[in-house]
């Protein structure tokens, strides 16, 4: 009754599994500051997002199809185990090293968003020192104008 469900849950972990071993590479993309693989790395993380969010719904799905065909008006992993035990059991270890590596890859997302802040900080003290402020001011004491000027610019990120 909860192959299916045992199997989405199998191919979750799977997924997650690859994309912690990516976002641990992507530490060395930001050190090389390599545009075309941090390009390729976002575009992969876009994929691993659609990939996860289908995998998620499919997990519901298969749960509450498992529970219906148990005769269960909710499911949880206790209820599930009074009408299937292994395969509540085995679901109770994917779903707890889902949640591992799912918090794995929140630490490494922290991680990489703070070494690219420094990345990005590094790039913009050299864009600066080819381009400073200008140090003059005009006759009002402002500040007098002169080249473009290049100014950093705030990073926001949702995922902080």
């Amino acid at each position: 009754m909860l192959e299916e469900a045992l199997a989405v849950a199998i191919e979750l972990r799977a997924a997650l599994e690859d994309e912690v071993e990516r976002a641990r590479r992507e530490r060395e993309v930001l050190k090389t500051l390599d545009g075309d693989r941090l390009f390729a790395s976002a575009s992969a993380r876009a994929g691993f997002n659609v990939e996860v969010a289908r995998l998620e719904s499919a997990l519901a799905g298969a749960l509450a199809r498992a529970a219906g065909a148990l005769g269960l008006s909710e499911v949880t992993l206790q209820r599930l185990s009074h009408v299937a035990p292994e395969g509540a059991a085995t679901l109770a270890r994917l779903l707890a090293d889902i949640r591992s590596l799912a918090g794995a890859l929140a630490e490494l997302d922290r991680l990489n968003l703070m070494l690219a802040g420094r990345a990005l900080a590094c790039v913009q003290g050299y864009l600066t020192a080819l381009d400073p402020a200008p140090t003059a001011y005009d006759r009002r004491g402002a500040r007098a104008p002169g080249g473009a000027g290049l100014r950093s610019v705030p990073v926001h990120s949702s995922k902080v």
